[in-house]
């Protein structure tokens, strides 16, 4: 059997493809046979889990000397660069980073499973790869936020986010 010649990016990203399409589908056969509230809460256990996984795997190569923005987007780099996902940043003053998703393997796996309905395919990565993210940023400066700033409505277009500080509470 050949390999098909496609570049080793390219590989990575329909490989993270294929391990997500499996995972939401299990995670679909799972919603039907216990509900959404129990699965999303043995969903949310397993994202402490994978958070410390990665904590440790990203710790040396995170600056821990770095400002608390540059290690959220270090964190965020390193995790969707490591799916094959084409992501680029800008900085937005002192207030953050804008992201730009280019290319997102787990968007491809929601078309892989046959997810057309934007509001499902948006509410999966509400619920499950951005709180992943958060989570894992969390470990190195808890103050850091990620939001959806405007989802994509096609493999074409660009997911836009944004990372920010969270605004201290008042007492």
């Amino acid at each position: 059997m050949t390999r098909r010649s496609t570049p080793p990016e390219s590989q990575t990203a329909d490989a993270v493809r294929r391990v997500y399409t499996l995972c939401f589908l299990f995670l679909m056969e799972v919603i039907e046979k216990i509900g959404t509230d129990r699965a999303l809460d043995l969903l949310y256990k397993a994202l402490d889990r994978q958070a410390e996984i990665t904590e440790k795997e990203l710790s040396s190569y995170i600056k821990r000397e770095a400002g608390p923005l540059e290690k959220g987007l270090e964190v965020y780099s390193h995790f969707m660069g490591d799916l094959g996902a084409k992501v680029t940043t800008k900085p937005q003053g002192n207030s953050g980073f804008s992201i730009n998703v280019a290319r997102c393997p787990i968007y491809e796996a929601y078309l892989s499973i046959g997810l057309e309905c934007d509001v499902w395919m948006q509410g999966l990565c509400t619920n499950m790869v951005l709180p992943s993210l958060q989570k894992m940023m969390h470990r190195f400066q808890t103050d850091l936020e990620l939001s959806l700033v405007k989802y994509r409505l096609s493999a074409d277009e660009p997911c836009l986010l944004r990372l920010h500080q969270k605004e201290p509470h008042m007492p």
